[in-house]
């Protein structure tokens, strides 16, 4: 089109070129059988060769604004997790090719990195992986001075975001927690199982009467106030953003509340059922109308069901099989013949993190990576990724094969669209946010400051979707494996220390 216009009338011979930045395969091409193991030590390698694994002699080469600078240089030692993993590379492209990137370090992204590198040492027996799990799991825990250790504040067990940000995010602890029982499980140690223990029930001492937490805990308020303040909060939840700081907003809850049902199967502590399945049914009845969304509504379907799954697994009802039936249904119907689940938004009005609404608002928030209902982009940040973990799991819950089929096409897929370059190697086996799976390229909309189109998020994307892939290899769920969990042998003294009986009495 570009050629046509400039030389109008004239014919354009055919363009036969390799773009530098490709997905691995084709739509139609045939998978080698090893293609999704290989894909997992590619999207684990990434960590290396983009040298993303921050190394001793370089940690403080980039201290600017926002932590965001030149990617590390190619002939700069990788790190062994000992100091942390860099937040991913940035969606902005300059002329040349290259990318800014997040020099950022988010406790999040790191404590679920950590069960990608696990798992993929337990998948074909590379030592430095499981090293590397190890040491990404003490730095959260016991290096970053992020996790506070003083039993006799109200913020103990709780991890702060980052270095230089002090939020309680609940959606940020429940990736360092799923990472972290996943982790221990593949290493079998219980190293980290008091953090553990104390980082679950800091979140749930800080949720409210009916199972929900405001999405980031002030933490200044926790110190005033106490965690009782929170725990005794008997808010409903809204479906609107201007009312409540309690939300049907699956994004900023739901997760948590699988870390309170896999926390009853080991102590069976009833109020970690009772509260985790009372947000959960009323997260499902006011469904779909009052839901709000974050980047849209798909993400929050998807990150339903991993919970929803675990539900079933302590209290199997027929109505929660049907409300897990109900959101697969809803989300099979976007997945796309190549196993793409294309993005979709709920009303403009209960959305966080809307497409902009004209030219001047473009780039100056977060923002979606679609601009209306219908575009065919499947996004690997919000929605693809955690959805697959949630598929996985529902299929392990239930064997019910719609979930299993979804899953094999999501993963197939995932697969195909892993991204191949020889000329950018610190892209090479990444995974960028958007793909559209009608132009077979990597394409959406670039409205979300940093974390568009072509960003590549450590955690979030480059952890879940190889750590899936490689408990499908392994043959392997995340309940299963972390059933023989030996954290019940603290639960005395971390129920007396964080939720001792005479605190509780005032809301029963």
């Amino acid at each position: 089109m570009v050629l046509g216009r400039l030389q109008p009338g004239k014919t354009i011979p055919p363009l036969d070129w390799t773009p530098p930045v490709r997905p691995t395969y084709s739509r139609d091409a045939k998978l080698p059988h090893d293609a999704a193991k290989k894909a997992v030590i590619r999207g684990i390698d990434w960590h290396t060769n983009a040298r993303m694994l921050m190394h001793k002699s370089w940690k403080d080469k980039y201290t600017g604004k926002a932590h965001r600078g030149p990617r590390p240089e190619s002939d700069w030692p990788a790190g062994d997790g000992e100091f942390g993993v860099l937040e991913g590379v940035v969606s902005k492209i300059s002329h040349d090719g290259e990318q800014t990137v997040s020099w950022n370090l988010r406790t999040d992204s790191i404590g679920e990195s950590s069960l990608a590198f696990a798992l993929r040492s337990k998948m074909d027996g590379d030592k430095r992986s499981a090293a590397i799990a190890a040491n990404l799991l003490d730095w959260v825990y016991f290096k970053s001075g992020l996790n506070e250790k003083d039993p006799k504040k109200p913020t103990f067990g709780l991890t702060y975001w980052t270095p230089d940000n002090r939020s309680l995010y609940g959606d940020n602890s429940i990736k360092i927690i799923l990472g972290c029982m996943g982790t221990a499980a593949v290493l079998d140690t219980d190293r980290w199982d008091e953090v553990l223990l104390g980082e679950i029930l800091g979140n749930f001492r800080t949720s409210g009467v009916y199972g929900y937490r405001i999405g980031n805990v002030d933490y200044r308020v926790l110190l005033s106030k106490g965690w009782q303040y929170f725990w005794r909060d008997k808010t409903m939840p809204e479906g609107d953003v201007r009312k409540s700081h309690h939300r049907y907003q699956p994004h900023y809850q739901a997760w948590l509340w699988s870390s309170y049902l896999w926390l009853y199967d080991k102590t069976g502590y009833r109020p970690l059922l009772e509260r985790a399945g009372t947000a959960i049914r009323m997260m499902m009845k006011a469904y779909p109308d009052n839901w709000l969304w974050t980047n849209g509504i798909q993400q929050e379907r998807g990150r339903m069901l991993l919970p929803l799954a675990w539900l079933i697994r302590v209290d199997d009802q027929p109505q929660y099989r049907a409300w897990l039936k109900r959101l697969a249904a809803d989300m099979q119907k976007c997945q796309d013949a190549s196993g793409a689940i294309r993005e979709e938004l709920g009303p403009i009005g209960k959305g966080g993190y809307r497409p902009p609404q004209s030219n001047a608002e473009y780039g100056t928030r977060e923002a979606s990576a679609i601009q209306q209902n219908g575009d065919p982009m499947a996004d690997m940040l919000y929605t693809c990724n955690f959805t697959f973990l949630g598929l996985h799991e529902a299929h392990a819950a239930t064997g019910d094969p719609q979930y299993r089929q979804m899953a094999d096409k999501l993963a197939e897929f995932f697969v195909r669209i892993q991204v191949k370059s020889e000329f950018h190697p610190e892209l090479d086996g990444g995974w960028f946010r958007a793909f559209d799976y009608e132009k077979w390229d990597y394409w959406g909309s670039n409205a979300d400051v940093g974390w568009g189109a072509w960003s590549i998020e450590v955690g979030w994307t480059q952890a879940w979707i190889p750590s899936v892939l490689a408990m499908r290899e392994l043959n392997l769920n995340l309940w299963d494996m972390t059933r023989n969990s030996r954290i019940a042998r603290n639960w005395q003294k971390y129920k007396e220390l964080m939720l001792p009986e005479k605190e509780l009495k005032a809301v029963r």
